[in-house]
């Protein structure tokens, strides 16, 4: 379907417009945080340069050699190209542009579902605002707009739907269905996520569009997610990475609590559904109520599902809200419709004077690029230090930027939580609490350097300090380095 054909979308542009303004100036102004961003890119190299995906371990030297898999390493050799064209300000750019999109595709559906642009472009807002905690610079802002492009092509007949809302004939339906095989393709080489994108499409052919040809649509898509360099196996890996018991250290895979402006806007929407479900005329179908079920379960038991469960809590309030009160569509904002179109670009271009790169040159107080756990100075004095003794204990985030760039160093951990064992875990938290007993625990590893946060490593650097084996030989406000004396 051509959007600016739609006389709905076309008359509601300029609503569109102010939410991809704010949504553009957001994603181009956060920083970009190293924790699953700058090994991702070491692995795109890896991967261009050695003409292969990585199966063992190279990055640390306390897993050196163990089995590895990266379901998402399309996202690396992405991220990897992005640098190497344009620097991070080319990564932020598609940033800005991914999530744009995938707002973008949640919004149309609103429209579709019968609410005025004022009232879709709000509750978009909302939903933006609230999940934006999630549009870190990693492999799954890629599988974002996949999401919401699902949904999209999953329409949701209704006999109260006007001629224009109406689905579309059976035949012109079913090859709109096939859009679905490249998504099944790049979701399962872009990002371990893949399992919601059959979690959408089955609860909706067995509830909905229980026919042959759609269940050959979904057969098709199962084998075609066997395109990938893993082949079938990216399955058992899926599961295999849902299943680490290192996830359980990682705060992404908590449960969200209600602190903060954002959760509390997240769990006051999740409570108000429910009244607007009781009352509303309008109701959800079965396999809507999987949807919701479903997602509201993943995003209690993890943060990281929130961001999947707002899109659902989106899609299912503007459909509720026409069915409580009357909500009448305004008519074309501007006399033209070409005039809606021409807002819609301004408003989208405006950001632009955003991006890093182009906001210092008039911004003298423009925020930095790089978020201020990256130890980019720390990381260059060590790299022309490189003869410091040992191997290296750091701190966890910094593991990622370290294997960027310092890649003949390797690390004691990184963010990739689901390769090291609980134990490496629980050592790691002592020692950088500076616990008792936090020299025993670093022997076995012949430790001599520690690259470390001050602030949340601010024990084990004050227990360094007042060591008379280590020595102090650089700092700043992001990083400590400490090594023995010699």
């Amino acid at each position: 379907m051509c959007f600016t054909k739609d006389a709905k979308i076309l008359q509601n542009l300029p609503w569109l417009g102010f939410l991809l303004l704010i949504v553009l100036s957001i994603s181009f102004l956060l920083p970009v945080l190293p924790n699953d961003f700058w090994w991702y890119i070491r692995l795109g190299s890896d991967i261009l340069i050695n003409g292969g995906i990585p199966t063992t371990d190279t990055y640390t030297s306390t897993v050196f050699g163990q089995s590895v898999f990266y379901p998402m390493w399309l996202s690396g050799v992405v991220f990897y190209l992005l640098m190497k064209l344009g620097g991070i300000s080319a990564v932020v750019l598609i940033r800005g542009l991914i999530i744009s999109l995938f707002y973008t595709l949640l919004w149309i559906i609103c429209i579709r579902k019968g609410i005025p642009g004022w009232l879709a472009t709000l509750l978009t807002l909302i939903c933006a605002l609230i999940g934006a905690n999630n549009w870190a610079v990693r492999p799954q802002i890629f599988v974002y707009p996949l999401f919401a492009w699902t949904l999209y092509l999953l329409p949701n007949p209704s006999k109260e739907q006007t001629s224009e809302e109406a689905v579309e004939p059976a035949k012109q339906r079913y090859s709109q269905y096939f859009l679905l095989l490249p998504i099944a393709i790049l979701w399962a080489n872009l990002h371990g996520s893949l399992i919601l994108f059959f979690f959408l499409t089955i609860p909706y052919f067995l509830f909905q569009q229980r026919n042959r040809k759609f269940f050959f649509v979904l057969v098709l898509a199962f084998l075609v997610t066997f395109i990938n360099p893993r082949g079938p196996l990216l399955w058992s890996d899926t599961f295999q990475l849902l299943q680490s018991e290192g996830n359980h250290f990682s705060q992404e895979w908590k449960s969200p609590v209600n602190s903060g402006w954002q959760m509390n806007l997240f769990f006051v929407w999740f409570l108000a559904i429910i009244p607007l479900m009781v009352f509303s005329k309008k109701k959800l179908r079965l396999y809507e109520w999987i949807w919701f079920l479903g997602f509201s379960w993943m995003a209690i038991s993890g943060v990281r599902y929130v961001i999947w469960f707002l899109a659902i809590l989106l899609i299912d309030t503007s459909h509720l809200l026409p069915g409580l009160m009357n909500l009448k569509s305004e008519k074309l904002v501007f006399q033209f419709p070409k005039m809606n179109i021409i807002f819609l670009a301004i408003m989208v271009l405006l950001p632009l004077s955003l991006l890093p790169g182009i906001r210092e040159k008039w911004w003298s107080a423009a925020p930095e690029a790089l978020a201020n756990t990256t130890p980019v100075e720390a990381a260059a004095w060590l790299k022309e230090n490189g003869d410091l003794p040992g191997e290296l204990f750091n701190d966890y985030l910094f593991g990622s930027y370290l294997e960027y760039a310092l890649p003949e160093r390797p690390v004691w951990i990184d963010t990739r939580f689901h390769i090291f064992s609980t134990q490496q875990w629980e050592d790691y938290l002592s020692i950088s609490n500076g616990e008792f007993g936090w020299e025993k625990k670093i022997a076995p590893f012949s430790i001599e350097t520690f690259i470390l946060n001050p602030t949340s490593q601010k024990n084990l650097v004050a227990a360094l300090d007042n060591s008379l084996e280590y020595c102090k030989v650089y700092h700043d406000q992001k990083a400590v380095i400490f090594t023995v004396c010699r």
